[in-house]
């Protein structure tokens, strides 16, 4: 089963995805975008969300539910390092010796964190062992025809601290000014996960773990995805910059082989992926697609979705 999410939301005044500091000023991701005006195409910079930055957060919360669950994470990723198994140091934590075979690697990884079964990991070592990740997700990006109203603004703070005549030095001062660069938009990304690599080698194709141990997971997964979207719990600086705004629309599709829903960055997106799912019935494909647009609200989109993957006995 494959699972694929559309989503809008509103962000006024944020800082969720901030990319370097020039001296006191920290500035907020921006990435060139084409939009159409006037009949022209032109380029513009518009302030923008990495998919690294969203997919660090949703493993945040899939630690979280697999825990809750008394499912195996390693302890790099308990910590929210997701260092993934990438090099000896690390891998020596889960099977030691190490293995020369990579598919007994991958095994043991996979048996010893759910993190790295759902999110992937490179073993850059000697033999490499390479596990594509079972989730995707998009940058999240402006919607398209409102893109050219998305900006990006400093905004002047300041700190203070108390000083005596010992312990100042030089031209210290007691008040040091600094910007952080906020941003505000209408944003669209999408996520997708693939239920059926969950548990599965990516070697071999067959089951590493069991099946209680298998829809578990995908368990852990899907509450995880609903907890990052129900919470806003995503990007930097929440503690000071949590964003004005919400969620605005979710578009959710489930498909028993890998289908996208068109990004939501269009604002027709809802109307072409259910023409696209359509015709994919019409080819014999079982699918579900509820939307949360108007009175439905994004929890509800996604608890239909889940409810129906249980349905058809994905968990």
């Amino acid at each position: 089963m494959f699972l694929s999410v559309g989503v809008r939301f509103e962000a006024n005044v944020e800082a969720l995805n901030m990319v370097e500091t020039a001296g006191n000023y920290s500035k907020h991701r921006r990435v060139p975008y084409l939009v159409e005006e006037d009949g022209k195409l032109k380029t513009v910079y518009v302030p923008a969300l990495s998919g690294e930055s969203l997919a660090h957060a949703y493993q945040e919360h899939l630690v979280r539910e697999a825990l809750s669950l008394n499912l195996p994470v390693c302890d790099d990723c308990r910590r929210n390092e997701f260092y993934k198994s990438m090099n000896k140091v690390h891998l020596k934590k889960k099977v030691n010796p190490i293995p020369d075979d990579p598919k007994k690697i991958e095994v043991a990884i996979v048996q010893s964190c759910v993190i790295e079964d759902v999110g992937g990991f490179l073993y850059a070592e000697k033999p490499p062992v390479r596990r594509s990740s079972a989730f995707q997700v998009s940058y999240a990006l402006p919607v398209k025809s409102v893109a050219l109203f998305a900006t990006s603004e400093p905004q002047l703070h300041a700190r203070h601290a108390q000083m005596d005549s010992s312990s100042k030095k030089g031209n210290a001062s007691e008040q040091m000014i600094y910007y952080v660069e906020t941003g505000t938009a209408l944003y669209g990304f999408t996520f997708n996960l693939d239920l059926n690599a969950i548990g599965v080698s990516a070697i071999t194709s067959e089951p590493i773990l069991n099946e209680n141990e298998i829809k578990a997971r995908r368990e852990a997964a899907l509450k995880a995805l609903f907890r990052m979207l129900s919470s806003a719990q995503f990007g930097a600086k929440l503690s000071r910059f949590f964003p004005v705004g919400g969620i605005t629309e979710v578009a959710v599709a489930v498909t028993e082989h890998p289908f996208v829903v068109t990004s939501p960055i269009y604002d027709d997106y809802i109307a072409r992926t259910e023409r696209r799912l359509k015709v994919l019935e019409g080819l014999g494909e079982k699918y579900l697609f509820t939307v949360a647009t108007g009175e439905k609200v994004p929890e509800e989109a996604l608890k239909e979705a889940m409810d129906y993957l249980k349905e058809q006995g994905a968990f």
